[in-house]
């Protein structure tokens, strides 16, 4: 008989936990390049190990919008595994973004979003792009005094058999410390 490798189904229990179901996530999201690893990232189970790489690459810090970054997922059916998705808003339309975005529409990227309880959130897979579809990628300047300028990202990756994945931050230095601006240093 094969083995069956799904994960064992437990009690959630709202009387066991003791916790703030806080909404949102950090202003701070990492970008980072696949091909800037050192090798693909390895995983156990929901949880990859924290990302290692190759001489002078490294993350890309983007300040966000306040209350504006989301990880979001759905089911695909099933046995068919989840979408996963991840939004960040970015407050400036200006010659140094148009490049940027231009980057972040054609390179085969991964995000880490940081949540609320410290841990850290990614939208990343060894083998499958994690892409903006038609439109993922919008913004405008504004027609009004009172209007936002901004720029909103949104990347799809699917199908993934988790709805969440984690990724481990550096032990020291936190994820500042992969910042490709300072592997130069």
């Amino acid at each position: 008989m094969p083995e069956v490798n799904c994960p064992t189904l437990a009690d959630i229990l709202a009387s066991e936990e003791c916790l703030e179901n806080l909404a949102g996530l950090g202003s701070v999201v990492y970008v980072g390049v696949k091909g800037d690893l050192q090798s693909p990232l390895a995983a156990t189970d929901n949880e990859y190990a924290t990302p290692t790489f190759k001489q002078g690459k490294g993350l890309y810090k983007f300040d966000c919008k306040e209350e504006s970054q989301k990880y979001a997922f759905s089911s695909l059916g099933r046995r068919k595994g989840y979408e996963i998705t991840g939004t960040l808003i970015l407050e400036a339309v200006n010659k140094a973004t148009a490049k940027v975005l231009r980057a972040m529409n054609n390179l085969d990227l991964f995000l880490i979003f940081q949540d609320n309880d410290g841990s850290s959130l990614i939208v990343y897979d060894p083998t499958r792009k994690v892409e903006a579809d038609s439109g993922g990628i919008a913004g405008d300047t504004g027609d009004t005094p009172d209007s936002d300028r901004q720029i909103t990202l949104e990347y799809k990756l699917s199908p993934v058999a988790y709805p969440m994945y984690y990724v481990t931050a550096p032990t020291t230095g936190g994820w500042d410390s992969l910042l490709a601006s300072a592997a130069g240093e």
